[in-house]
């Protein structure tokens, strides 16, 4: 626990839109938090209303659905989105 207030960090490369680095000297919780932050920053878009109109295979509608949801989604990032701005 004595590294955990001190961590490093090292810059290994740096774009507009990707970082890569090395943390180190500190607590794993530390990492996941750095972790966690990241993860609820970067703007993502997923499916998340379906609606069927006639389904006739052996799969019920929700199944598909959350199938559906799990797609990931590529797409070009404006530069004035935000992670809180995708609805």
């Amino acid at each position: 626990m004595p590294h955990q207030r001190f961590p490093k960090v090292k810059i290994l490369d740096m774009h507009p839109h990707e970082m890569k680095f090395i943390l180190s000297e500190t607590d794993v919780s530390v990492a996941n938090t750095l972790r966690r932050i990241m993860i609820a920053e970067v703007p993502t878009l997923a499916i998340d209303l379906v609606e069927f109109h006639e389904n006739s295979t052996v799969l019920n509608d929700e199944y598909i659905a959350h199938r559906l949801g799990l797609i990931p989604i590529r797409y070009q990032v404006p530069e004035t989105l935000k992670g809180g701005d995708c609805h």
